[in-house]
């Protein structure tokens, strides 16, 4: 069994709404293929495959992937137009999602879209998803349209998700600080997994674990940086002779590291063992980031990892069902692959 929590899709009409913006983002028909125009330096062409469902469908088959939490896969969300039009383009889009989600019941589940115009409209297209279209849970962007994702108006919609229960999983978006990043490789190689890395340290320091202790934040791209510094940033968060401002939190940063989930999302293996024995085999989440990158050598990847046989389940799909509450949705009617509706799901 395998299920992938990190997969997009795109809405084609919001890619259709952004030509003609005279701002990043926007959009171009460039020979019939839509090209999102990120940033300077970064074009992301709309292929076929994340927009016609059936031509992912072919592709989950090849990798032996039996379903797919969709997320909506620029490197920014509805947020980035501001205002009503943000909020009212994240209803658009999770409805499109929905519609998927629908047309193929047991090979797809939902992480919802969130505006973040208005909060408290944010908050009730948070309860629309998690209630009326029986979402799984959120993507997040690092930045709110180069905002903290930490600014005040933003912690408020991410507490109510944590006290949903449900799933967040933190995906890049364009830096706000882009000096130096002017190709492809900048942005995809460094610039989104430091920008995640940012941002998963900030809302720590900012004490959002520690008013929502259940918090489930999925960081993207095997946490960024993270596990790779974690002694560094344990190193210097803490008061000493050159740290004089620590942030006022309950726990040494460790604690909060400690409670992060990443998706396996890596293309070397080295990467992937070092996050495993940092995080932990109960902390991965089997991801592909398909289409893009290499997708077909995730699994190749976690086959080669140094783990134990169950740990390999977890990552594979034990973890995503204990997070996205897989068993819930079982019970409204959610086959996994291979199972009749008679058996459901069992869990220990």
């Amino acid at each position: 069994m395998r299920i992938d929590i990190h997969t997009h899709f795109q809405c084609l009409d919001f890619l259709k709404y952004l030509q003609g913006r005279s701002n990043f983002p926007k959009g171009v028909l460039d020979g019939g293929t839509y090209v999102i125009q990120c940033a300077t330096g970064l074009d992301l062409p709309a292929l076929p495959k994340i927009i016609d469902m059936e031509q992912k469908l072919r592709d989950m088959e090849d990798m032996k992937v039996n379903v797919a939490a969709l997320s909506h896969g620029i490197p920014f969300g509805p947020e980035v137009l501001g205002g009503r039009e943000a909020d009212e383009w994240a209803m658009r889009i999770n409805d499109n999602l929905a519609r998927i989600i629908a047309d193929y019941p047991d090979k797809f589940v939902a992480f919802g879209s969130v505006g973040f115009g208005d909060p408290q409209r944010s908050i009730a297209e948070v309860d629309r998803c998690a209630g009326q279209l029986g979402f799984s849970g959120f993507q997040i962007f690092s930045n709110i349209s180069n905002r903290l994702l930490d600014s005040p108006e933003f912690l408020a919609v991410l507490k109510h998700i944590a006290g949903l229960g449900m799933p967040m999983h933190l995906h890049p978006a364009v830096p706000p600080n882009r000096i130096g990043m002017d190709s492809p490789s900048h942005f995809l190689g460094l610039g989104f997994p430091l920008d995640t890395s940012l941002s998963a340290v900030r809302l720590i320091q900012s004490g959002l674990f520690d008013e929502t202790p259940d918090l489930k934040l999925i960081m993207a791209h095997v946490g960024g940086a993270i596990p790779y510094l974690w002694g560094r940033l344990a190193t210097f968060s803490a008061a000493s002779s050159t740290i004089h401002d620590s942030p006022r939190l309950r726990h040494p940063i460790d604690h909060y590291l400690s409670k992060l989930y990443v998706d396996t999302v890596s293309y070397r293996v080295e990467a992937l063992q070092c996050c495993y024995d940092v995080m932990g085999g109960e902390h991965l989440l089997y991801g592909t980031d398909h289409p893009f990158g290499c997708s077909d050598v995730a699994a190749e990847l976690v086959e080669q990892l140094n783990c134990r046989a169950s740990d390999r389940e977890l990552i594979y799909h034990g973890n995503a069902e204990r997070l996205l509450k897989l068993e819930h949705l079982a019970v409204a009617g959610l086959r996994i692959p291979g199972q009749s509706r008679e058996e459901g799901t069992h869990y220990e």
